[in-house]
């Protein structure tokens, strides 16, 4: 077990604790258009830590159509088991070399430009627990309205910020080690880094291998941002007596996803960041879906559309640049690249879905159903890019597309 540094991703750890908890909550209608939430929560473990999370709500409505909220909150979390007292653990990343990169030619050149310095190789990042990690502290904040200007119709419009103070992570930027590895024949010096070479290259058995390892402990890092904008829709329309007909939307807009750590900001919005934690899956800007569902008698029909938007193929947690596209091909920042060099994509094309799903209601008891996903038969994107290139398409967005139209029927009985 203290040997993990395999081709697996092998999680080992062991640990135990008791929490005492207590809670409140208090509604306050100051007046009739103004209402109050106050409610708190203690913690208090065995370990040592201890801490108190309140939060305050408040709703404005005034005229009946329209109402005003907001939230402010404290959060807390204790380390993870396996952030504590983890045994190391190991991913594995694909880097490749730039030849545009001076350190980097010359270890091309020592190993006479052969495949072991030019193809992309596997680079393994390990975190292992650390028990003297802090909890993470969080504040939290939203604003918003709900508007309903006619009876069954409703808008709602809600920001959001979350800021994490003391947010525990392994190494999230590899670009630092990794530069510095072939810059100093093999010899890295950051805080909290270590470093070990790769398999020796049999050909050139004396020169400097690949950079093989990157292991850190995980550590209460500076700072996470994210913020955004939340909208809903709702209509229930009674088309006529027997019918009716019930149409939402909600759409997620991300505004900002920041990393801060030792003074650098890393904004992974709109990318294929942060890698370390998605396997290069992204944080697209912008995620939304709209339903209509008709109902009749005992029947209902309903057609939902997915919309996730593109992004910008580079990994700014390994040295990526957004909006460089050339930059990022040329360093290898997970754009992919031709033989010449050039491109492949530079960003990722929205991802679409659309499921049709069906049920019959017989007697009280009895219900049968009919689901077609992905019925319009729509393809995944094609992205090299992400999940490591692996597989050639993001399965976080698009696992549905790359399955194809798919039928499903079945029945449910209630007794």
């Amino acid at each position: 077990p203290y040997n993990r540094a395999l081709n697996v991703n092998a999680v080992g750890t062991a640990g135990s604790r008791r929490v005492r908890s207590g809670f409140f909550e208090i509604n306050a209608p100051i007046f009739k258009q103004f209402e109050i939430n106050l409610s708190g929560r203690y913690d208090d473990y065995s370990s040592g830590q201890s801490n108190f999370s309140p939060k305050v709500g408040a709703k404005f409505t005034p005229i009946p159509e329209l109402a005003i909220r907001g939230t402010y909150s404290k959060g807390f979390r204790i380390p993870s088991f396996n952030e504590a007292f983890g045994l190391p653990t190991t991913g594995f990343v694909t880097r490749t070399l730039n030849p545009a990169v001076a350190t980097q030619a010359a270890f091309i050149a020592a190993h006479g430009g052969n495949a072991y310095a030019t193809n992309p190789f596997a680079l393994g990042v390990i975190a292992s627990g650390n028990p003297a990690l802090s909890p993470e502290k969080s504040t939290s904040f939203t604003a918003g309205v709900i508007f309903e200007p006619i009876r069954n119709v409703s808008f709602t419009l809600d920001y959001w910020q979350i800021k994490i103070d003391g947010l525990i992570a392994a190494v999230t930027d590899t670009a630092p080690a990794f530069n510095a590895y072939y810059a100093n024949n093999g010899v890295v010096n950051l805080p909290g880094l270590t470093v070990l070479p790769g398999v020796p290259d049999v050909a050139f058995p004396n020169a400097l291998p690949q950079i093989g390892f990157i292991l850190s402990s995980y550590q209460n890092q500076d700072s996470q941002f994210a913020s955004g904008i939340d909208f809903g829709a709702n209509a229930r329309i009674q088309l006529t007596d027997g019918i009716r007909l019930t149409s939402s939307v909600d759409a997620s807009y991300q505004l900002k996803y920041e990393l801060i750590s030792g003074g650098v900001t890393l904004d992974y919005a709109g990318t294929l960041s942060p890698c370390n934690i998605t396997s290069c899956s992204g944080s697209p800007k912008l995620r939304a879906n709209w339903q209509n569902t008709l109902e009749f008698g005992d029947t209902s029909v309903s057609a939902t559309v997915y919309y996730t938007s593109g992004y910008d193929n580079a990994s700014i947690d390994f040295g990526g640049i957004k909006g460089d596209c050339a930059f990022n091909a040329a360093n290898h920042s997970s754009v992919q690249t031709y033989n010449d060099g050039s491109a492949i994509l530079c960003e990722a094309k929205p991802t679409w879905n659309v499921d049709l799903t069906a049920s019959q209601r017989i007697g009280d008891n009895f219900l049968m159903y009919l689901n077609v996903l992905n019925v319009l038969d729509l393809k995944a994107p094609f992205d090299p890019s992400s999940t490591y290139q692996i597989f050639q398409f993001n399965p976080a967005w698009a696992g549905a597309n790359i399955m194809g139209r798919y039928f499903r029927i079945g029945a449910k009985i209630d007794f």
